[in-house]
């Protein structure tokens, strides 16, 4: 089995999923048995990963997350960076936790409401910890999907409902990730 209840002698009961004991056999967690200091810290990290796991997977349930806000997630609640290393490598194998998942899913999400070009878009997933790589495949394939040049378009034409003309709109629509040239053939 790959989790494990650990009952220790002072009464606490925690569980382990033995893939995350380093080097403690998952054999040698019979009943009765007797661990030393460090053999101990590694069965309390194992514990640790595991909490971490469940409380990830908790998040994870309710929208998709990427592994450098979960992992800042789990450090401001406390948890040290072994064991959530863990728990986010485990995460990952099992595919519950995909950062080419959430940028496909934060570049959907993020288009309903803002219309803004690829340089923005990449910088806000970088931003966010994607790696490069990850971040562009899913911007090119977001905008595979979606034409760029109406999205400025809209852009212009919500900025100019906004009251913006002139220096304003052209640095909001600049700021919004959108190219010069692209600008100018959506303003004619």
């Amino acid at each position: 089995m790959d989790c494990v209840e650990i009952t220790s002698s002072e009464g606490p009961v925690f569980f382990v999923r033995t893939s995350y004991l380093q080097s403690v056999s998952p054999h040698a967690l019979g009943e009765g048995a007797v661990f030393d200091e460090p053999e101990a810290e590694d069965i309390l990290r194992a514990g640790e990963a595991f909490v971490i796991e469940k409380k990830c997977e908790g998040l994870l349930a309710r929208c998709e997350q990427c592994r450098a806000g979960l992992e800042r997630k789990m450090l401001q609640k406390g948890f040290s960076k072994e064991p959530l290393s863990l728990a986010l490598d485990y995460l990952e194998e099992r595919k519950f936790l995909s950062d080419e998942r959430f940028a496909s899913s934060w570049l959907r999400i993020h288009a309903v409401s803002k219309c803004q070009g690829r340089s923005r878009l990449t910088s806000e997933l970088l931003r966010r910890g994607i790696s490069r790589s990850i971040t562009t495949a899913a911007v090119e394939e977001f905008f595979a999907e979606h034409d760029e040049e109406a999205m400025c378009r809209k852009a212009v034409e919500k900025a100019t409902r906004a009251g913006r003309t002139g220096d304003k709109l052209m640095k909001y629509l600049l700021d919004s990730g959108f190219s010069y040239r692209m600008i100018q053939n959506s303003l004619q």
